[in-house]
């Protein structure tokens, strides 16, 4: 149990001989700095620099001199302190991080590693919705990013979620196959592709994995691929299953040239070619 103290004191800043003192001082006090070092292992060398150390963190006090006696101070106070630390290094991180975050900004394109990563991202950008969120995704990855789902819809954005297999019920529009996770799991490896605001674009493996990647982007051409993908599933779940997803693609294609609008455009107006008058 002591080992488990020290290493754990380890982890929260406390250098090997801070801890190992600490606890010794807790296994018994008031204590010299000679029995302190003989019951914690510190060299005696290294006791009373150990022991400032610890006096100027709070975390002990002097009692008696001549000799110096030692206490620990109570756990409740020593609870107060570390979460004290604790909550000013958070803000220094947090500081420096939000400083440093403004140049990513400036970065189209990055790569996110992990299973749980992927969805901590995907939650980052459902939350930040102010328009719509459309996707494809399997069931487990639906059930796991549902919460955040459920706020953007609350927020006013627009939902279209795409899959082929269940998806969780009260999601707004859903499209789905209805193919058990199990038998498609046979031929397909999960994949996610979350589009948000038409401005972001998150797309890659959904594996339960450490090294699982997505990758995340800003850029057109990775936006229009990822709308591509989607109206392409999306019209042919609307021929398999007719089904009317004529709003679903409208949503996808807002950003795009209208084609259809052109090409009557194109085709209505005359031929140049067909009023030149033939030469004799």
């Amino acid at each position: 149990m002591e080992q488990d103290l020290t290493q754990a004191m380890k982890r929260l800043g406390f250098t090997a001989n801070e801890s190992r003192a600490y606890v010794a001082l807790l296994r018994k006090h008031p204590a010299t700095g000679y029995e302190m070092a003989t019951a914690s292992g510190v060299p005696r060398s290294a006791i009373y620099n150990v022991l400032r150390s610890l006096e100027r963190q709070g975390l002990v006090n002097v009692v008696q001199e001549k000799p110096a006696r030692y206490i620990p101070v109570p756990p409740d106070r020593l609870f107060n302190l570390l979460e004290s630390r604790f909550a000013r290094n958070l803000a220094e991180v947090r500081a420096r991080i939000e400083t440093l975050a403004q140049t990513q900004d400036e970065v189209p394109t990055w790569t996110v590693q992990g299973y749980e990563q992927m969805l901590d991202e995907s939650r980052r950008l459902i939350g930040n919705a102010r328009r719509v969120v459309m996707a494809s995704l399997w069931q487990r990855e639906a059930v796991a990013l549902q919460e955040s789902l459920v706020s953007a819809v609350e927020g006013g954005a627009e939902l279209v979620l795409f899959s082929f297999t269940p998806l969780p019920e009260g999601l707004c529009t859903q499209l789905s196959y209805g193919i058990a996770e199990a038998e498609l799991e046979t031929y397909w490896s999960h994949r996610l592709i979350l589009i948000v605001d038409h401005e972001h674009v998150l797309m890659g493996g959904a594996e339960n994995t450490e090294d699982n990647r997505v990758v995340v982007s800003r850029e057109e051409p990775l936006l229009e691929v990822a709308r591509s993908n989607l109206v392409l599933d999306i019209t042919l779940y609307g021929e398999r299953t007719d089904t009317d997803t004529t709003g679903a693609v409208q949503l996808l294609t807002v950003p795009l040239a209208p084609v259809e609008k052109l090409l009557a455009t194109s085709l209505a107006a005359p031929d140049p070619a067909s009023d030149t008058k033939a030469l004799p």
